[in-house]
């Protein structure tokens, strides 16, 4: 089994624990800040239209709508974790969908912001950086949330055991670990380019993410 298999297949392993402490706040990181800098990046925004990918049990989906009154559509591919945000907010649309499957979709168009909040742990983004794109109104933009890469200087497969995390019996989950500069060429590789970049912290100093706010390079 590959990385990109076991990181798959973990997602369906822990969607009730991930239900689970999304739903009770149990996640420190998210509590200091993580939550908080993707809603305000989204809210700045200020878009009619809202594309969530890997949207999860629809956290974000509920809580932008509810900031912004914005429309919104959330994909995912673990079967629970769309049920589970059905089964929570009737008013928005969920649709379980893949990575690969949304990189040839025709979920549409025309969304002023789509969102990747930790949904980037594979190693090839550039196709779904590219279909992001593509499904933008004029004007728009993509907001990625990711770990923060540090002082890492190479990139690579690493492992979440989730053992940061309150009880539960998880399946470790091989991400993608990439380097900022990284980052900066498979946006450009994508088409995007980065106009604003956060590193959102928690009241200690700590910081907790990398947040970047991209556009489509202008010919």
């Amino acid at each position: 089994m590959t990385e990109r298999d076991a990181l798959i297949r973990s997602w369906d392993r822990n969607a009730g624990n991930w239900i689970r402490v999304v739903r009770q706040g149990l996640i420190r990181s998210r509590r200091a800040g993580t939550d908080d800098a993707v809603l305000n990046a989204i809210a700045e925004l200020a878009p009619k239209r809202l594309l969530d990918i890997g949207c999860g049990e629809g956290w974000l989906v509920r809580a932008a709508v509810a900031r912004t009154g914005c429309g919104a559509v959330g994909i995912d591919g673990a079967a629970a974790l769309i049920d589970a945000a059905r089964a929570a907010d009737a008013m928005n649309t969920y649709q379980m969908m893949d990575y690969d499957s949304f990189a040839a979709s025709d979920i549409g168009g025309d969304f002023d912001v789509a969102v990747f909040n930790y949904s980037l742990f594979v190693d090839d983004v550039v196709p779904l950086l590219r279909a992001a794109a593509k499904r933008l109104a004029p004007g728009g933009a993509v907001v990625i949330q990711t770990p923060h890469p540090g002082d890492g200087r190479e990139d690579g497969w690493r492992v979440e055991d989730f053992s940061a995390f309150d009880g539960g019996d998880w399946a470790t989950m091989p991400w993608y670990y990439r380097t900022l500069e990284s980052w900066r060429t498979v946006l450009r590789e994508a088409g995007l380019e980065i106009r604003k970049m956060r590193e959102p912290a928690a009241e200690d100093g700590r910081v907790l993410s990398l947040l970047m706010i991209c556009v489509p390079i202008q010919a």
